[in-house]
Formats: C-alpha cells, structure tokens, sequence
C-alpha cells in the first residue's frame, strides 16, 4: 500500500513539474546525462540482479514451505501471496525497462520542451517504481532468511 502511495505522489510531484515548470527537469544537468543509453544500462543492471534475486526467493521460499509449514494452510496461502507479490514486481520491473526503452527512443526525435520534460518525469518515475520493486524484493529476501534460520515453526 505505501508503494502505491508512494508512487502517486512521485506521479504528482513530476507532473506538477512538468506542467509548472518543464524546464526544472529539462536543464536539470544530471537528468540530461542520464536520459540515454546511461538509464537503460541502470535499469538493466538492476532488472537482471532483481530476476536473479527473485528466483532464488521463490526456491527458498518453497524450502521453508516444505520443511517447516507442514500442512498448516493459512502459512502456505501466505507464501502464495509473497511469492505472487514477488512475481509482481518482477513484471513491473521488466514493463518498466521495456517503457524506459521506449521512452529514450522517442526521446531523440522530439524537439518540443515540454514532451521532453513528460519523458524525463516518466521516466524518473519509472526508476522510483523500480527502486520501490527492489525494496519490496529485499525485505522479503531479508524475511526469508531469518525464517529459514531457526529450527522450529514459526511463531506467528
């Protein structure tokens, strides 16, 4: 829930720019530098670590299913739910390095301010989208790895 929120706000903070004032993202030194081939090599880096991560997410998650929930069913809809969850973000992820793309390639054929202002807030926009998929990837990652360091079932 306070990924989504967090994301509306990015949306209307980057919107409000691009209609106020597109020229705080347009001279924005550090964006011009970035919104080329540089964000694409940073999104890919982090889709390829983020897939990785996720897939031995699910084989974990499914080993502590296996050796410690037993039969207990509201523990293995749990893990359904992370796993989908996980799942999500992956797809959110890949959907967001292929718009990225796209969006860097409209990039150089348009000449007009105020697209190019949309552009560079969308794709901000994305990198928060992802930088929010990561945190979300890595608190579960951290989760099962303390579940899968006791002995016992969990005391939840």
């Amino acid at each position: 829930m306070i990924k989504i929120v967090l994301l509306i706000a990015l949306a209307a903070v980057l919107a409000a720019a691009c209609i106020c004032k597109p020229d705080l993202l347009i001279q924005n030194t550090v964006l011009n530098g970035l919104m080329n081939h540089e964000v694409l090599a940073l999104m890919s880096v982090i889709l390829t670590v983020t897939l990785a991560s996720v897939a031995n997410i699910h084989l974990a998650i499914n080993r502590v299913v296996s050796k410690k929930f037993g039969n207990n069913e509201k523990l293995i809809a749990a893990a359904a739910d992370v796993k989908r969850e996980l799942k999500d973000n992956s797809w959110y992820i890949f959907w967001g390095f292929l718009a990225a793309l796209i969006l860097v390639i409209a990039k150089g054929s348009i000449d007009n301010d105020t697209a190019t202002a949309i552009i560079y807030a969308a794709v901000v926009w994305i990198l928060g989208l992802y930088l929010l998929c990561m945190f979300d990837v890595y608190q579960v990652a951290f989760g099962v790895v303390d579940m899968d360091d006791g002995d016992g079932p969990p005391t939840a």
